[in-house]
């Protein structure tokens, strides 16, 4: 899988193989203890979870930087407001 190489991720959460709500909560988790200006990937695979991500991170206020997806394994990349 080719990663963005251009975005750095501060902290990464590896859901892979979980179903919601565990990697909406872990995302909410990981961002809770993040600085301002930190960036978190998430990488999973649960469909319904890669579409909930970016509604929870856009009614949080923080930055949806990146959405990819190679072979049903989604990256996340959201900065931390």
């Amino acid at each position: 899988m080719k990663k963005n190489k251009r975005i750095k991720p501060d902290k990464v959460v590896d859901v892979i193989g979980e179903v919601c709500p565990i990697p909406l909560k872990e995302m909410r988790d990981a961002l809770n203890v993040a600085e301002s200006g930190e960036i978190i990937e998430i990488i999973g695979t649960h469909k319904n979870s890669k579409e909930e991500i970016p509604i929870a991170i856009e009614s949080s206020g923080d930055k949806l930087l990146a959405i990819e997806e190679e072979e049903g394994i989604w990256h996340i990349f959201v900065q931390k407001a």
